[in-house]
């Protein structure tokens, strides 16, 4: 405003400047007027030129102010240029921080609820997310709740069917089927245990071609195998052996299973030992029925017949004066008579048993006075007898007599087995768990084959010279008839060994009705 008012001033002056100077060139006709004008247009000058000076210094001074201010605002804008260039990488580092952190986020999340889930933890929720992230979090869980249900279908599912596995009856095997492995056992349940003598987890990793097929198996095993390998399901019967050597008969079903890319053979195994037993009953049946009808007949048309011819040689022995070696053939007849007599009765026993006359019983008296006869021979003297009888053996129904000639029969079989010396022992016991009496009868003898405990309770079946083959079936029938039950059994490392069991009967039923 003030030097606003100064130009004003100035143009004022310049004008007054101007008319001076005018006036001076227009009087120069009287030298007096000009002097006068000429000192006014003078004055006139210096005071133009000392508002122009005034001018000049006012506004250099506004200028100076100016400048100040602008310097001022220059410096001004440079401390914040400064400033924005030190923080301003810092600011844009929180700005993208947020930024990213508000986006990671939920990534973060969701990447966690996939952790979770990967670990198997199926009931954790991604919640708390908006937007696109929100709609994802929901599909997320719909997915996890979606993979809980498959989870606890699949759960039951493989709960009822390893229940299905643990609880059958019969063994179940699953076998490796590729390289080195083949026959090595998988997994195996608790029947497939039981039945070969072993703990669960014993089973695992043995081999069941080398440690589970009886040595005669394994050839067929391993043909079965291939059989199998080519898509076959197999069925056929094999032997096993349990854990203790034993041996025992198995039917098997089996076929290849596929799990992803791995081969492997289910296998099914039932202990047919009962059934064979029930066949090889029902078989000796028929031969005892067949034994019957020829013991009938013999009966009638042998034993007659040779009690004649029995009575007339002894009459001749008698009234003949015969030379020694005459006498001596007579003498052979008539022991040939006598054991065709003993084989003729032997059949009918056979055939047709006597019903036992049952009475109450103590087993350790029976076998001991059956041992007390059958060793009475002197040839039996250097055999060793050993008994080992439960004391408190409880006392059960049975036919003394008939027990009596069973274990008589064994008790010389086994001596006449040990002839050079040996060891016979005479056991008894009470299992009270199956309520069952046994009768251990063993020795240290020449033993049995494999072949011959399949036979050896087979009519006609024997090793003797002289025997009738009869003994041991006999003995076999009456202790059944005792509903007992009696196998053979190799001895290690030498002899056999016969077990006897029945069940304990305090009570006939016939009485007890």
């Amino acid at each position: 405003e003030d030097v606003s008012k100064r130009l004003e001033e100035l143009k004022k002056q310049t004008g007054d400047y101007e008319d001076a100077l005018s006036r001076l060139m227009t009087i120069r006709a009287n030298t007096a007027r000009l002097v006068e004008e000429e000192e006014k247009a003078f004055k006139a000058g210096e005071t133009l030129t000392d508002m122009v000076n005034s001018m000049i210094m006012l506004t250099s001074m506004k200028l100076s102010q100016r400048t100040q201010a602008v310097l001022r605002d220059v410096s001004t804008t440079k401390a914040m240029l400064f400033i924005l260039v030190a923080i301003g990488p810092l600011l844009a580092s929180g700005l993208a921080f947020i930024f990213i952190r508000g986006y990671t986020r939920p990534v973060n999340m969701l990447l966690e609820a996939t952790r979770k889930i990967k670990t198997g933890n199926l009931d954790f929720r991604v919640e708390g997310l908006t937007d696109e992230f929100g709609e994802l979090a929901g599909s997320f869980n719909e997915m996890a709740v979606s993979l809980k249900d498959q989870l606890v279908r699949i759960e039951e599912s493989e709960k009822r069917y390893r229940m299905l596995f643990e609880k059958a009856g019969d063994a179940i095997f699953i076998v490796d089927a590729e390289g080195k492995n083949v026959g090595q056992i998988v997994n195996a349940n608790e029947a497939a245990a039981a039945m070969h003598g072993f703990a669960a987890e014993e089973l695992m990793g043995l081999n069941i071609i080398r440690d589970l097929d009886a040595p005669s198996a394994e050839k067929k095993t391993q043909d079965l195998i291939k059989r199998i390998l080519n898509g076959e399901w197999i069925k056929a019967e094999l032997e096993h052996q349990k854990k203790d050597g034993t041996v025992f008969p198995v039917e098997i079903s089996a076929g290849l299973l596929e799990i992803g890319t791995h081969k492997y053979i289910l296998v099914f195994d039932r202990d047919i030992t009962e059934r064979k037993r029930t066949e090889e009953t029902l078989q000796r049946a028929e031969q005892i029925k067949i034994c019957g009808e020829m013991a009938v007949g013999m009966a009638h048309e042998i034993k007659n017949p040779l009690a004649g011819i029995k009575v007339s040689i002894e009459v001749l022995l008698e009234e003949l004066n015969l030379e020694e070696g005459d006498r001596e053939v007579l003498v052979k007849v008539i022991n040939e008579i006598k054991r065709l007599e003993l084989l003729i009765k032997a059949l009918l026993n056979f055939a047709r048993p006597p019903r036992p006359q049952f009475s109450l019983v103590n087993i350790n008296d029976i076998l001991e006075l059956a041992a007390s006869f059958s060793l009475q021979k002197p040839s039996f003297s250097p055999i060793k007898a050993l008994k080992d009888f439960d004391e408190h053996l409880p006392e059960t129904m049975a036919d003394p007599m008939q027990l009596q000639q069973v274990f008589m029969n064994l008790i010389l079989n086994a001596a006449e087995a040990m002839r050079e010396g040996g060891t016979l022992t005479l056991k008894t016991s009470y299992d009270k768990s199956s309520s069952k009496l046994q009768v251990i009868i063993s020795d240290t003898g020449e033993g049995i084959t494999d072949e011959m405990k399949e036979k050896i309770f087979q009519p006609f079946f024997t090793t003797k010279s002289k025997g009738t083959g009869l003994g041991l079936a006999i003995s076999k029938r009456l202790i059944e008839q005792h509903g007992g039950n009696i196998i053979a059994e190799s001895n290690h490392p030498k002899g056999t060994i016969f077990r006897i069991s029945f069940p304990l009967v305090r009570k006939l039923e016939e009485e007890a009705a």
